[in-house]
């Protein structure tokens, strides 16, 4: 799943919400996808990670790359992210989707942020092996 979206706000604002999301999972935040475990990794791109569902059984991989752009009234991040699954998958249920979505998702969303609540627009997907994209399986609890 690649996902390509400009959030309303600094690229510095929306990393720090992710890493705050994946820093506190164990106090302040916990994935509505089926609680999975995010952990930061060093595959490239500004920000990387794996998850691990919440059974334990699989191990997904994502990058996301963030790029300053010069929005109309106030900065904004162009997000560009991938997750890919890595065993065999299809019909993976949105997971890799959700992989990404939840770490950027905000209240608007349905989603809890952690430091910055932002909005998120002109989102595209590019979806592999029969993935799926609806944010309503993301958030479980």
């Amino acid at each position: 799943m690649r996902i390509s979206t400009v959030a309303a706000a600094s690229c510095d604002d929306v990393l720090a919400e992710i890493n705050a999301r994946v820093n506190g999972q164990s106090s302040v935040w916990h994935d509505p996808h089926n609680n999975g475990t995010y952990t930061k990794q060093n595959y490239g791109g500004s920000y990387s990670a794996s998850r691990r569902t919440g059974d334990g059984k699989y191990t997904d991989k994502m990058i996301f790359t963030l790029t300053p752009t010069a929005g109309a009234s106030s900065s904004s991040c162009k997000l560009e992210a991938c997750s890919r699954s890595q065993v065999f998958s299809l019909l993976d249920m949105g997971t890799n989707y959700c992989n990404l979505k939840m770490l950027f998702c905000g209240s608007a969303d349905g989603c809890k942020p952690v430091k910055s609540d932002f909005t998120s627009s002109g989102e595209k997907t590019e979806k592999m092996a029969e993935s799926s994209a609806n944010l309503e399986n993301c958030l479980k609890d």
